[in-house]
């Protein structure tokens, strides 16, 4: 049977889902602890679009297929591989506000390119957001060292559970046993508020966010986190 406290303890720090489940059968302790990490990105991504509107769709897809010229132009003057540049196939629509008797149609191609060198970063981003008819940017950073950044965050994330559950367990007059359960949730980038964030721990800023010229240009650290739910059976 559960001491009083560790009962009381287990079901103050289970989610309710799991609190509402048949308890383990031995005296346990539940905590919540996490391990946060700067790290300066190394890769990168920009993502936008290309659009032109007019009354005669082969003219804007002449345009369009310009841009892309004019983008592949300057990846190739900025020596970044044109094999991280990709492209989805021009689309057509027509303007649903546009006269019947005058349509006007609206030609869009997005584009993507992936930056492995950041220090070709502002001399590539600059010279598209100038570009004409680019539009609906987003880019995003990452790091190479991916799996070595999720392995020191769980280490350290694990020995602060450690920790907190020793100290519980010490008020409780018991000693602390051994991991029966460990659930750790993905890693995720806290430090930048500014857009979108990716499932993973890479920060995407966008055109939904209040961004400005300077803002697509920077390129900032990465504060990551990784957070724990750890169950320790107490002695």
């Amino acid at each position: 049977m559960l001491t009083r406290l560790a009962l009381a303890v287990a079901i103050a720090t289970l989610p309710l889902a799991a609190a509402a489940s048949p308890l383990p059968g031995y005296p346990f302790v539940h905590v919540s602890a996490d391990a946060s990490v700067y790290r300066v990105p190394d890769i990168g991504a920009i993502d936008f679009e290309i659009l032109v509107a007019g009354a005669d769709p082969q003219a804007a897809r002449t345009t369009v297929e310009t841009r892309i010229a004019e983008v592949r132009a300057l990846l190739q003057a900025q020596g970044v591989s044109l094999e991280d540049m990709e492209t989805r196939d021009v689309r057509k629509e027509q303007q649903k506000d546009a006269p019947p008797d005058a349509p006007v149609y609206e030609l869009r191609s997005s584009v993507h390119i992936n930056m492995r060198d950041l220090s070709k970063w502002a001399a590539v981003v600059a010279p598209l957001l100038d570009m004409p008819n680019l539009g609906s940017f987003a880019t995003s950073f990452d790091s190479s060292t991916r799996e070595e950044v999720e392995a020191e965050l769980m280490a350290n994330a694990l020995r602060e559970a450690r920790r907190r559950a020793e100290i519980i367990a010490k008020g409780a007059r018991r000693k602390l046993g051994a991991v029966t359960a460990v659930t750790p949730a993905g890693v995720k980038n806290v430090g930048y508020a500014m857009g979108l964030l990716r499932e993973d721990f890479s920060s995407r800023r966008g055109a939904s966010a209040n961004v400005t010229r300077s803002d697509f240009l920077a390129i900032e650290a990465l504060k990551l986190m990784q957070p724990v739910d750890v169950v320790f059976r107490l002695e």
